[in-house]
């Protein structure tokens, strides 16, 4: 289908462009959503008539996307969901679930299809999620997904709250930990293979005191 936009859209075009779509993503989105007019002459003449309007309209929605986003950008929210003790939630944290999240903190306006989530959260942590209020303003917000408030503060802190994160903090102290005997093994080595140096070292001086001796002793004999 071929559709005039209405504002810019990522990776399809700005306001004003004719674009090819398909007919599913223009009918169930763009279309209703006010975004796009199918590219039919009448509503080609529409535009062209009414641009100007359309394109302080567009600026306008960008200043007040903007201004809401001011309100999240930067901010952690915290959500409370039962998990196993290796961080694995019973469950999942939706788009639904962070606009809901949002709306509860007092941010209307903003529905699941404006938060972008690759996948639904499945464990314990801070991620960071992007915003999509208009093409030309969006924002990343963090949330801090854990099983009760104490745990979200330790989170925030850095610390870890679930056992898949404390054995990695074992096996990091063990890795220094080995690195620190390894250390210390070739520093004794080395010392030992000194001290045989050292050993040799004056052995050879002995024999040679002992060999000038016996010249000597010949040198005496001879005379």
């Amino acid at each position: 289908m071929k559709i005039i936009l209405l504002e810019k859209i990522e990776k399809l075009g700005s306001l004003g462009d004719q674009v090819e779509v398909k007919n599913g993503y223009a009918r169930n989105y763009l279309l209703p959503t006010g975004k796009a007019l199918r590219a039919t002459e009448e509503n080609i003449k529409y535009f062209e008539e009414k641009a100007s309007e359309l394109k302080k309209k567009n600026d306008k929605d960008v200043k007040e996307a903007n201004k809401l986003l001011d309100k999240i950008t930067g901010k952690i929210f915290i959500v409370i969901r039962q998990a196993g003790e290796n961080g694995q939630l019973f469950g999942s944290v939706t788009t639904r679930d962070i606009a809901n999240l949002l709306k509860n903190n007092g941010i209307d306006h903003i529905n699941k299809n404006q938060v972008s989530l690759i996948e639904p959260i499945k464990a314990l942590g801070i991620v960071d999620v992007k915003i999509n209020l208009h093409a030309e303003a969006s924002t990343t917000i963090k949330i801090n997904i854990a099983r009760t408030e104490e745990e979200a503060e330790l989170q925030e802190r850095g610390e870890a709250v679930s056992s898949d994160d404390n054995q990695l903090d074992e096996d990091a102290v063990m890795d220094v930990f080995d690195e620190g005997v390894e250390a210390e093994i070739d520093e004794e080595v080395t010392d030992e293979a000194n001290d045989e140096s050292s050993e040799v070292s004056d052995d050879e001086k002995i024999e040679s005191k002992e060999a000038a001796e016996e010249i000597k002793k010949d040198e005496k004999k001879n005379k």
